[in-house]
């Protein structure tokens, strides 16, 4: 096991999704042109983008979310803003989950409408008989939350449809955490 799967690995056992998460919402930025400041990063995105089959798209993307691996302090919400952060400077929107419920949803659709860009959102779920963090890349909120799936390197689909209501519980019991980009 390498050292970044040994650090995906989190305090019950379970596999962390973050780095992947993190690593698609990095890669769809990239593609929109808005490009992380780490010279890895970038050369790891355009791996991605030139790979014309999955013997050479699954290592790039395993690649990408292994350089993602290294520069995170952390999964908590401080070290992903810092990253983030590090990574996009004053393209970082603060603010996406302040408020009220009302006030949240009109920000997260002026957000999508004005850039059509995913988004990071950290909720709190029960899996596997306990509550845990999980990163989320919203991609799309309109009466239900859609959530890409956080590791499109793997045959899984992961994506997922939440209700606005069941996701705004969900960020809440996270303090309504989000991290996105202009």
């Amino acid at each position: 096991m390498s050292e970044f799967e040994a650090r995906a690995v989190d305090e019950n056992g379970a596999r962390s999704t973050t780095a992947y998460a993190i690593a698609t919402w990095v890669f769809v930025l990239h593609v929109d042109g808005r490009t992380a400041s780490d010279a890895e990063l970038a050369t790891h995105c355009a791996a991605v983008v030139s790979a014309t089959d999955e013997r050479a798209g699954n290592p790039a993307g395993e690649a990408l979310v292994a350089r993602i691996g290294a520069l995170l302090q952390g999964e908590g919400p401080a070290e992903v803003e810092a990253f983030a952060r590090a990574q996009y400077g004053d393209r970082l929107l603060s603010g996406l989950g302040a408020g009220g419920r009302d006030e949240r949803l009109q920000r997260v659709r002026k957000h999508q409408f004005a850039s059509n860009l995913p988004w990071l959102a950290r909720i709190w779920e029960r899996v596997d008989g306990v509550v845990v963090p999980s990163w989320l890349v919203v991609e799309r909120v309109t009466d239900e939350v859609t959530a890409m799936d956080p590791n499109p390197w793997n045959d899984i689909d992961e994506t997922r449809h939440l209700p606005v209501g069941d996701f705004q519980v969900l960020w809440e019991l996270d303090g309504c955490t989000a991290v996105a980009v202009a």
